[in-house]
């Protein structure tokens, strides 16, 4: 078990606070490279990636603690959301429908931001409160770093400090 986990099991077990924890869909928990479409604008593209069970089941684990999981993930369109939704039932299934954000970059409801890397942080400040200890794994360091800047408190955590 990782240093990582070691802390917010810690946290779960002092039930002080709620836990809660962001995690990116496409590569932190869906290989980015491991595809059968070759395209991101092809239909089915995201529903086809290989998952990364190691951290499907660090996240399984922290949410059978306690943790409250959501998944948080940009897409272009919105036929991209749907084969999202299809992976996360088909891999992520114990995670609550209501704890799913996919976000649409360029079809409807798209909170606007001018830069992507801040646009994170506008639809997690909506499911946190003050006393909450906030996680958010991401593989992209901008979005990590951007809604950090946007959300001082949230612990932002790379998915490799999760592997041993």
């Amino acid at each position: 078990m990782t240093d990582i986990e070691k802390r917010i099991i810690k946290y779960l077990e002092e039930g002080k606070n709620e836990v809660k924890i962001f995690w990116d869909m496409d590569g932190t928990c869906a290989s980015m490279e491991m595809h059968k479409k070759k395209h991101k604008l092809e239909e089915g593209f995201f529903y086809s990636k290989r998952p990364i069970k190691t951290i499907i089941e660090i996240m399984k684990r922290l949410q059978d603690k306690g943790a409250k999981t959501y998944i948080l993930s940009f897409c272009s369109y919105n036929y991209q959301k749907e084969d999202k939704l299809r992976w996360i039932e088909d891999y992520c299934y114990f995670i609550d429908k209501d704890k799913v954000i996919i976000i649409p970059r360029r079809e409807n409801n798209v909170k606007v931001i001018a830069e992507k890397q801040y646009l994170k942080a506008e639809y997690i400040k909506d499911y946190i409160k003050d006393n909450d200890i906030v996680y958010m794994v991401d593989d992209n360091e901008t979005t990590l770093l951007g809604t950090q800047e946007k959300l001082p408190l949230i612990n932002i955590v790379s998915p490799i400090d999760f592997i041993e």
